[in-house]
Parts: structure tokens; sequence; C-alpha cells
């Protein structure tokens, strides 16, 4: 006979699909007739936008451009040029699994490339970048809590788990038009942008939740193209979304974040004048939010019949509660000795990319990882020259638990600034600031009963048939375990002999009652 058991659900999130595809680029490129001609490549850059992105079925398609930059000292004037060129691309991915009701996170990170002048007009391109999704869906895990037949005893157990009660995304566009402040040089023509995004703060009201951050926009651009002088502006702007979130409750822990999924930052064409011309910024970003709540659940750890031999069958499940949602910020400093001709300039200073990973070191919760620190600079000879630096950074996380046997962090980290000071002749001290967000999980792993049956023809050979048997219990001895032996019911044998505890804390006399 198979036993019927009562079931109540927990909906967690579960991530159906975490996986990358590699992009590769391969370009055979020649200058516009407005670009000078090229004396020596400094620094080649793949920026991967992403345009749109979907989910059917189980196929997951990501469009988009990969942005080529290429920073170049011209063979006329020596100072420095720059050209660009967008190549679109298009990446689909095969998910295993239910997508029902999920949400599509999507990232583009370059790899690598290689870019060589065949001429002075002509450049050759090789490189490659990745798409990133990840697929996370709200999935209902269901545990077993009673049993209907009186003669099957269940040993209960409680665990914290962290209940989802919304899963939501939402992009949005940012359109801005930008010029510099009274007193800067004029633009006259970009060379490079880099933006970055800064989560702020949630607000919830009711079913939805406005999400703030801060957009900058760093461009170094040309300022006189008769002399080719360079200069450096960055703006901030706010930003924000409101994003349908049903289900959300107030007290709720809210995991939320701001993504940047692509930018364009360009000259207004009809926009020259006496402060040069004005710059336009289109950019698409997403919000996103998780949203729980902490939640008891009781399971069904462990079960047997007073009457029948029972078979059970288990299965491990994962519970997973979310303790911190923290974003700590560290400062690295570091000096940088760089192999030139002197520095009497720095052009620009900017960080190209910023890894993260979590561990424990005596046993402190981190994030750590490496960011590409690019210099572009003047040497005393006035003749621009480039060089980047990789430098560790350490993050220490101030989370509520820190057990570095059943916490699980996800880790993220951006670059909020990097500033420097000329300490020498061929040195540079650096400081970066960098932030670091983690998204802590106590997890515990239960063993639950999922299924019971049993022969009706096979009895229990152990079956008690005394109205009272005497038992000596040692020190530490389980009283659910000592009820199994006899085919007794626990919680007679608790009530019985007036004992709160499943585990024995002294050696004592047992009175087991029969059934």
């Amino acid at each position: 006979m198979d036993y019927t058991l009562e079931k109540k659900s927990v909906p967690v999130r579960e991530t159906v699909f975490d996986g990358c595809l590699e992009q590769p680029i391969d370009l055979d490129f020649t200058l516009p007739d407005y670009c000078p001609g090229i004396e020596k490549i400094l620094k080649c850059t793949v920026t991967p936008k992403i345009h749109s992105k979907s989910l059917s079925g189980d196929r997951l398609t990501i469009d988009g451009a990969a942005s080529v930059c290429v920073l170049y000292i011209d063979e006329e004037k020596k100072s420095v040029r720059s050209c660009e060129h967008s190549v679109p691309y298009s990446g689909s991915m095969t998910v295993r699994g239910d997508c029902s009701d999920a949400v599509f996170l999507a990232t583009a990170k370059p790899d690598y490339v290689n870019c060589r002048a065949i001429s002075p007009r002509r450049l050759d391109i090789h490189g490659a970048f990745s798409l990133c999704a990840k697929v996370e869906a709200i999935v209902h895990k269901e545990t077993a809590v009673s049993c209907s037949e009186d003669d099957v005893q269940l040993k209960l157990k409680q665990a914290m788990c962290s209940r989802l009660c919304t899963l939501s995304h939402q992009q949005f566009t940012v359109s801005e038009e930008l010029e510099p402040s009274a007193g800067s040089p004029a633009v006259r023509t970009i060379l490079k942008s880099n933006v970055r995004v800064k989560s702020g703060e949630c607000r919830i009201a009711g079913d939805k939740a406005m999400v703030k951050g801060e957009m900058t926009v760093r461009v170094l651009y040309i300022a006189d193209n008769e002399i080719s002088e360079t200069a450096v502006m960055e703006f901030t702007l706010p930003v924000g979304q409101v994003v349908d979130t049903p289900g959300i409750e107030n007290d709720a822990k809210t995991d939320y974040r701001l993504q940047l999924l692509s930018c364009d930052v360009r000259l207004k064409e009809d926009g020259s004048g006496d402060r040069g011309a004005v710059i336009t910024v289109d950019a698409r970003l997403c919000a996103y939010i998780a949203a729980y709540c902490d939640e008891k659940i009781e399971y069904i750890a462990d079960a047997f019949s007073t009457s029948l031999e029972l078979e059970g069958e288990y299965s491990q499940l994962q519970l997973m509660r979310l303790t911190d949602i923290c974003r700590e910020t560290t400062i690295t400093k570091t000096s940088a000795e760089l192999e030139a001709n002197g520095i009497s300039k720095i052009i620009d200073i900017w960080a190209d990319s910023c890894t993260a990973e979590s561990g424990f070191e005596n046993g402190t919760a981190i994030v750590k990882g490496k960011l590409c620190v690019c210099i572009l600079a003047l040497d005393n000879d006035s003749t621009p020259f480039y060089t980047e630096r990789s430098v560790d950074y350490l993050c220490p996380l101030k989370l509520s638990e820190a057990d570095a046997d059943n916490v699980m962090i996800e880790p993220l980290s951006r670059v909020d600034s990097v500033s420097y000071r000329i300490s020498g002749g061929n040195t540079v001290d650096l400081r970066c600031e960098i932030t670091a967000e983690a998204r802590a999980f106590a997890v515990n792993t239960a063993r639950m009963l999922t299924s019971a049956h049993a022969d009706e023809e096979r009895k229990k050979a152990n079956q008690n048939d005394s109205a009272l048997t005497l038992y000596y219990a040692k020190k530490g001895e389980s009283v659910w375990e000592i009820a199994r032996s006899y085919s007794a019911r626990p919680d007679d044998v608790m009530h019985e002999n007036e004992i709160a505890d499943d585990v024995l804390d002294c050696d004592i006399m047992l009175l087991i009652p029969g059934i």
C-alpha cells in the first residue's frame, strides 16, 4: 500500500540556466577619410552592447553590436586619435529547464583582441567576446508535512529558508544631451567614452518598486583640432525605473541592481558652436529585483510504522536563507613604475575590467579580484604612450553570519574611481576605489521524506504486544530510535516519561507503552 502524504510548497529562486557563448571578431578595417593615418597603435578595445534579448521556448537569443575602438598616434601631428567601427552580432543558446515566468539576465564582456596596422590606413583586428546569460525562475519546492494513517510515526523538523515573493526586471532607456561646463574646453572630436552605472536605493510602494541609481559618463575628447589638445569631462546623471513587483511585502529583503546593457556616446550633428558640439548619450539599462521573506518550513525527516515494515523514499533539498545584502567600499593604493621616457602629463586614466570572487580569509568573508588600470600619457618629449597595470584588491564583508562551511556568497564588484599622482620621473601612484556587492545565503541540506509505502502482508517482527516495557536508556540516546526499535509511538514514550527533548540528557529508565 502507498501512504498518502500531505505536502506544502515553498517558492524559492532557482537558476534554470547559466552559461556563456563566445562570439568571434574578425575585421579587416580601412580608416574613414576623415581619420588621419596611423603611425602607432596605442590601444584597441572591444565593447559589446546588448540591444535586445528574448527567451522563446528553449531558445535564448541576444542581439547587439560590438564597438571596436582603436586609439593610435597619427602620422601627421604625432597626437592621439581614434577610430571606431561597429560589428553587429546575434547569439543564441539552448535552455534546458522550465522557463515559464522566468527572469532573463544577460551580460556581454570582452575576452581578448589583437590589432595590427597592415598599412597607415588599414587595420587587421581579431578577437572575441562572451555573451553570458542567467535565467532565474520562481520554483515551488514541495515538502511532505503529515500522513493520514494512524500507524505511521513522523519525525518532523523545522528549518528557516527564504521564500521568494517576487522576481522581476524591467528594461528602460536614458537619453541625455551634455556639454562642457562654463570655462571647460569645447568638444571637437570624441576619442573615447566610458559609462558605468551605480545602484542606489530601492523603495517599495504597494506592488511596485522604484530602483534608483547613478550613471557616470566619462569622455576623452579633442578640444582643438589644430593642436590636438585633449581634455576629459565627466558627468553623473540620476537614473531610476519603476518595476512591477506583484506579491512583494514591505518587510522583505530586497536584492536589487541596475545593469548597463548598452550605451552610445556621440556628437550631435547640429550641435557645433562656440562651446563645441553637444554630446548625446543614449543608454539602455535593466532594473532587477528579487524580494525574499524568511519562512519557517516543516518537513518529515524520518518515518516508521508501528505495524508494518515501511519503506520510505528520501530526497536531499537545499534550503537557502538570504542573510545579508551588503555593499562595501575599499580603497586600494599602489605604485606603477612605467617604462617610458618620463611622464609629463596623464591624458586619461581608467579601469578596463574588474573581476570578483568570494571566499574566507582568517574567518572573514571577503570579495577579491583584479582590475586593469589603463594609463594614456605623454612622455617628456610630449609623445603619447599607453600602458596598463593589473591591480589586486580585497574587500572584507560585514556579514551577520560568516560560517565558511554553510555560507554561499554571490559577489559583484565595480570600480567607482581611479585617481593618480605622478610621484617621480616614471612612477605613478594609483588610488582605486572599488565597491563590492555581495548576496550571502545560509545554505543547509535537508533529508526529506518524499513517499512511503508498505506491504500489508509484512507485519513488523518487533511489534510490541506488552502493555508496558522497561528500558534502561543511556545519556545521548534518541527517544525516536528507542521507540522505533519497540514499534512504539515516540509521543507516547515522551508523554509517559515526561520528557521534552528527543535526545536524553542523562541515564534514565524509560517506560515504553505498548500499542
